[in-house]
């Protein structure tokens, strides 16, 4: 058995849809980051197998899932976001896969359809599981996961769990690096399939703040990524193109009154130039 988490920021729209088709013997922990009463009361008397926790500020990704990885009573715990939909056919045979194949600290199905995005990374070949339950549902070893994945909690006692320095963007990323430093297994299941809706996860009046955030919190992040497993100046390497791409663009939409697209890539400059200073990720465009 595993607890299911999902992280939420103004997401009622997806959490039913996606709430009432998990069996309800499987518990749900929803990490409600827009802090919505509301919301909670109404899907906990509705399902008695969820409960909404919601935190004094918006956690973002990192401490919301954490919070809810600490919260699970479950060794295994399935992190989601709430544009995600678990169809049964993938929650049931994830439950046989665990129940056979346990020897891992991150396990994942894969997109359903993986022209658009992979949801892991491989960077060298791995060796081939051979058995049946690896035949059966795909299984294979990766260097990284991301996004829609469950953690084994035992596995992580002494790797500890996401970067609470991160808001969002890379945290998983982190992880993966994290959890393969300490020699600690990650696979996917090529053949457990889950259908992402790119970009829906709250609320469509919220789009141009959630863009907002996007470009800060991407920017910063990726800095802060490089930084940490490499050094200031690989950074630097890494995200001067897009510090400079985003300068030019700020200055051409200006020119075109253009507001909109000027703060857009201005958040793109002002996330760069506070990881850059190696400022903390603290821009939280929904709260101003």
């Amino acid at each position: 058995m595993f607890t299911i988490v999902v992280l939420s920021f103004y997401s009622k729209h997806l959490i039913e849809k996606l709430v009432e088709k998990i069996d309800k013997k499987i518990p749900i922990i929803i990490i409600e980051n827009s802090r919505d009463e509301d919301f909670k009361n109404e899907i906990e008397f509705k399902y008695k197998n969820v409960r909404v926790l919601i935190p004094k500020e918006n956690l973002g990704f990192s401490k919301g899932m954490n919070l809810g990885i600490q919260e699970a009573k479950t060794n295994y715990v399935f992190l989601n976001p709430a544009d995600v939909l678990l169809p049964k056919k993938c929650l049931d045979d994830l439950t046989e896969c665990i129940e056979k194949f346990n020897n891992f600290a991150m396990l994942a199905p894969t997109y359903k359809d993986e022209s658009i995005y992979k949801n892991y990374e491989l960077y060298s070949e791995k060796p081939k599981i051979n058995n049946d339950i690896s035949s059966k549902f795909g299984i294979k070893e990766v260097d990284i996961i991301d996004g829609t994945f469950i953690i084994k909690k035992s596995e992580f006692e002494n790797i500890g769990l996401m970067d609470e320095n991160i808001f969002i963007y890379f945290e998983t990323w982190d992880l993966s690096k994290r959890t393969a430093l300490a020699n600690k297994k990650m696979y996917v299941c090529e053949k457990i399939k889950f259908e992402h809706l790119g970009g829906q996860s709250h609320d469509p009046k919220y789009n141009y703040k959630a863009t907002l955030s996007r470009n800060w919190h991407y920017c910063w992040s990726k800095f802060y990524y490089f930084r940490k497993y490499s050094n200031y100046f690989y950074a630097l390497k890494k995200t001067l193109p897009i510090f400079f791409k985003a300068i030019i663009k700020c200055v051409k939409f200006k020119l075109l009154n253009n507001n909109e697209e000027y703060k857009i890539h201005l958040a793109e400059v002002k996330g760069l130039m506070s990881a850059y200073l190696l400022k903390k990720s603290t821009y939280r465009p929904y709260e101003s």
